[in-house]
């Protein structure tokens, strides 16, 4: 993989115009929640927080304005950098993005 494909895979939403715009895309998936910092502990993980959708879930209009969000291309990417930077087990999937996973594995021949 070339490095310019490295760097695209995934980024830092920054303002709510840009998550709007990635979001009309439908492209990759989408992370909310709070990323650890060294000055703040890892704390207990709230409901509704470090979550990942799809970029088209109805829920990302939920996410509060001052977490963190991350934009991935691929749910590879997505799974290994949310683990080393939020901590495995510390992230989730939305219940209706992973509904949605679930169904399509089903209904493949």
């Amino acid at each position: 993989m070339l490095l310019q494909d490295q760097s695209a895979s995934f980024r830092s939403i920054e303002s709510e115009d840009d998550l709007a715009e990635t979001r009309i895309e439908a492209v990759g998936f989408i992370f909310h929640g709070h990323l650890p910092t060294p000055d703040r502990k890892p704390g207990r993980v709230k409901a509704g927080t470090n979550i990942l959708h799809f970029a088209r879930c109805p829920k990302l209009d939920r996410a509060a304005a001052d977490e963190d969000k991350l934009w991935f291309r691929s749910i590879r990417v997505a799974k290994a950098h949310l683990d080393q930077a939020v901590g495995l087990g510390r992230w989730k999937w939305c219940k209706l993005c992973e509904r949605e996973i679930t169904q399509r594995i089903l209904n493949e021949p």
